[in-house]
């Protein structure tokens, strides 16, 4: 992907040309690697977002709400202190590289004018917010350290200098190649780009020579001196551009219907203008959010839901391997009749054993025809004894076999639960239903509570609605609470409940106010049921429907696990285009 120096340059323009004079109203820290600073300028509101996501890092104008912590981290409350109600005077970058200082003007604690420094490096996983004093470039904290034991070469906390990272490449801004570089270099002309100058990646050096005669399949010490001097001639035009900030952004996808994009550019290489699978922006801070955006927005789901996702697999695992033994210790129990026959055979024969014998040989009239049985004997024991001794190990054996088998009622439900939870946070498309289950869990003792006061707030359930064809309201829990209250607080008993057969999935209510359904709503709320379930992307999947009066909570019952009966079943397939039909309400 080319979102590279090159393009930074373009963003770092219209960043400087909109914030640069604005005031900072608020700081806020929604994610621990993410920050957001309210501007006001020239009479407008904007929210500049800096992300130092290792997955995704990136900055840009944005317009996205999000919740803050209860408690401001650190990094953010020492933001506020140093920057709040001070102006961005400036706005740079280093050479083409991405790295971006916001030069801000405030006052210190005795109310003196001091200039400090917001550096902003996008690299990878190696990016950071660093804020530091531009008299002495101490640095004051970064939202990321770095110490000496994660790194030898650069590091970044408190108290010491600033150091830019090591640039060691040429700037296009101000250079050109000449020909005897261009003769040295022993590789394809787009790595001599990228190893010798800013501000190109991989991606965008293809996409320079992309559509040229220039033969960027050759080594560029196998060139002839016309077509040096033609790659050169480029680079000084593509210069120009750069200099005078005239570029063409564009946004790439991988199909004509612009539904996958996967590139983004600062100009639009020769011979593919008007092709379907390229969209031009006037804008990189709008070409950098509709990029950004979504794909953001996705791995902040994926990682909020990691951590709670591995602990649910681990607690499951755990409860397969119980269930497994459960069953295997089962099975041995239920042979425990053959220590009740082997006793009351010593009682049988007591006239034949004596106290000392450690076998003893009978024949074993339970069985047809009739075998010969040798028994093992306790030789410290009377041969009444040993026959007491067979008879308490099937006694135990019967009262443990009872036992197993209430533990083994027990795991499948903790079974059930436990993938019910992990189809749920597999289908969550949002960070409060992702809360809701992180709090559910730590109720059930699965994970620490991390926020003690948000046991209030998941009472605020947003569960799904939409309208079916009928113009019947039908309701989705994303989550064992909203199941909950939707099934036993919210639906009456005259509504129609939904849920996959033996499959993990949502609670889906039909309000039917009394009326009955018609069979268009009933397949709209079937095919939203297996939609909302782990076999979203199964074929005929089975659906059980009935009235909630017939549906009711054992006591006990971990969220979301409930039992039903006089159910019918129906069977569907929840294609993608079908779920997209149904009116959100």
């Amino acid at each position: 992907m080319a979102y590279d120096g090159l393009f930074f340059r373009s963003l770092v323009n219209e960043l400087s040309a909109t914030l640069v004079g604005g005031k900072i109203d608020k700081i806020h820290q929604p994610e621990k690697d993410e920050l957001l600073v309210l501007v006001r300028a020239d009479a407008h509101n904007y929210k500049l977002k800096i992300s130092a996501d290792a997955s995704l890092p990136y900055l840009s104008l944005s317009e996205e709400k999000k919740e803050n912590p209860m408690q401001a981290p650190m990094f953010c409350m020492l933001l506020r202190k140093h920057l709040s109600g001070g102006r961005i005077m400036a706005i740079r970058q280093m050479g083409l590289e991405r790295v971006i200082e916001v030069e801000i003007e405030s006052r210190d604690e005795l109310g003196e004018l001091s200039t400090k420094i917001l550096c902003i490096e996008i690299m990878g996983k190696h990016s950071n917010i660093i804020l530091y004093q531009q008299s002495d470039l101490k640095i004051l904290e970064s939202i990321k350290r770095i110490s000496s034991s994660m790194s030898r070469t650069r590091q970044i906390y408190p108290g010491i200098p600033y150091t830019p990272p090591p640039f060691d490449k040429k700037n296009l801004l101000t250079d050109l190649p000449t020909l005897e570089m261009l003769r040295a270099f022993e590789g394809l002309p787009h790595k001599y780009l990228v190893k010798e100058w800013q501000g190109f990646s991989p991606s965008s050096a293809q996409w320079l020579l992309f559509g040229t005669d220039l033969p960027s399949d050759l080594t560029l010490s196998d060139w002839h001196t016309d077509q040096l001097e033609k790659l050169i001639s480029l680079l000084k035009d593509f210069q120009s551009k750069v200099i005078h900030n005239t570029y063409e952004h564009a946004m790439f996808y991988e199909d004509a219907d612009q539904e996958k994009p996967y590139e983004v550019l600062c100009f639009v290489p020769n011979g593919i203008k008007g092709d379907p699978r390229v969209r031009n922006f006037d804008s990189a801070v709008r070409l950098t959010n509709s990029f950004f955006g979504s794909k953001d927005f996705s791995n902040r789901i994926d990682q909020k839901g990691a951590h709670m996702r591995k602990a649910v697999a681990q607690r499951l695992e755990k409860a397969y391997l119980k269930q497994s033994k459960l069953q295997e210790d089962f099975e041995n129990a239920e042979h425990s009749h053959e220590l009740k026959i082997l006793g009351e055979l010593i009682l049988a024969n007591l006239y034949r054993i004596e106290k000392g014998m450690s076998r003893v040989e009978v024949e074993n009239y339970y069985v047809d025809p009739v075998e010969t049985q040798v028994i093992d004997l306790d030789l410290r024991l009377s041969p009444s004894e040993n026959a007491q001794r067979y008879f308490k190990k099937y006694n135990k054996a019967k009262t443990g076999q009872i036992e197993i088998l209430k533990q083994l009622e027990e795991t499948q439900s903790e079974v059930n639960y436990l993938e019910q939870v992990l189809t749920a946070i597999d289908n969550s498309s949002d960070t409060d239903t992702l809360d809701e289950i992180r709090s559910e869990l730590a109720d059930q003792g699965y994970l620490k509570r991390k926020v003690a006061a948000y046991k209030a707030k998941k009472m605020q359930l947003k569960y799904l609605q939409f309208v079916s064809s009928d113009g019947f309201e039908i309701l989705v829990g994303k989550n064992n609470y909203q199941n909950d209250y939707l099934t036993l607080k919210l639906a009456s008993n005259k509504d129609l409940w939904l849920h996959t057969k033996l499959i993990p999935g949502s609670h889906v209510i039909v309000r039917t106010n009394g009326e009955e359904v018609p069979e268009a709503t009933l397949l709209e709320a079937a095919l939203l049921a297996a939609y909302h379930s782990k076999g979203r992307m199964s074929g005929q999947v089975p659906i059980d429907y009935t009235l909630v009066k017939n549906v009711s909570k054992p006591s006990g019952a971990k969220p979301g696990m409930v039992i039903y009966q006089t159910n019918k079943t129906l069977y569907v397939t929840p294609e993608p285009g079908l779920i997209e039909k149904i009116k959100v309400k």
